[in-house]
């Protein structure tokens, strides 16, 4: 995978003292992995939120300490705001192994276009937004891609057994779930019937009858 790189170095402030180095522009961030130490680090806040929208949950961000000669390969694990303001309280990283298989959720991504798509009265069905991908760090995809121009008839359905992922990536979620089909929108029409008021509340009409009157003669 390409590389996204961020710097980092070791933090000498920690609990409420993290306060000081906040008011800096700084965050407070923790390395941590299966057998490591965990590292009490610290970044640039411009920097950190710009790696945390580029590399998300799914991509590979390579880490570069002062104290390292080869960079550190991990995952966002954590992210941490402060609930009113909103702004970057602290991060979590993990460190994986590049020979062991990780496992995380993949985003789907729609593109091109569906000509049953253009036309009124059809809508994409996705159930899924993202999928759970198992593979090496190095094969795992940032996005699984989707072909929209596939869905040319209404027949057409694409389920998680039909998704082929490059490299040794495997989807683990259950092969017959269906992922994307082009459906048709059924409108529902509305019948308005003309009801007589007094039909309506059951009462009997009245009729008019216009009597005439009779004369006899004497």
């Amino acid at each position: 995978m390409t590389g996204i790189s961020l710097a980092l170095k070791p933090r000498q402030v920690f609990g409420n003292k993290n306060k000081l180095i906040r008011a800096q522009g700084l965050t407070p961030v923790h390395i941590f992995g299966h057998g490591l130490k965990s590292l009490a680090l610290q970044a640039d806040t411009l920097e950190l939120e710009s790696t945390i929208n580029r590399a998300g949950s799914s991509h590979l961000v390579n880490i570069k300490l002062d104290t390292d000669k080869k960079t550190r390969k991990v995952f966002i694990r954590e992210i941490q705001r402060n609930p009113i303001k909103g702004y970057l309280e602290h991060v979590d990283f993990y460190q994986i192994n590049l020979k062991e298989k990780v496992t995380a959720e993949i985003p789907i991504h729609f593109s091109g276009e569906s000509s049953l798509l253009k036309e009124k009265g059809h809508k994409l069905i996705a159930p899924f937004t993202h999928l759970t991908v198992e593979a090496l760090p190095d094969d795992l995809p940032p996005e699984i891609h989707i072909d929209l121009s596939q869905f040319d008839t209404l027949e057409k359905d694409l389920y998680i057994k039909d998704i082929v992922l490059p490299g040794g990536a495997k989807i683990l979620n259950e092969a017959d779930l269906l992922v994307a089909k082009v459906s048709e929108v059924h409108l529902k029409v509305e019948t308005t019937v003309a009801v007589n008021p007094a039909e309506e509340s059951g009462e009997k009409p009245i009729a008019h009858i216009e009597e005439k009157e009779s004369t006899e003669k004497e």
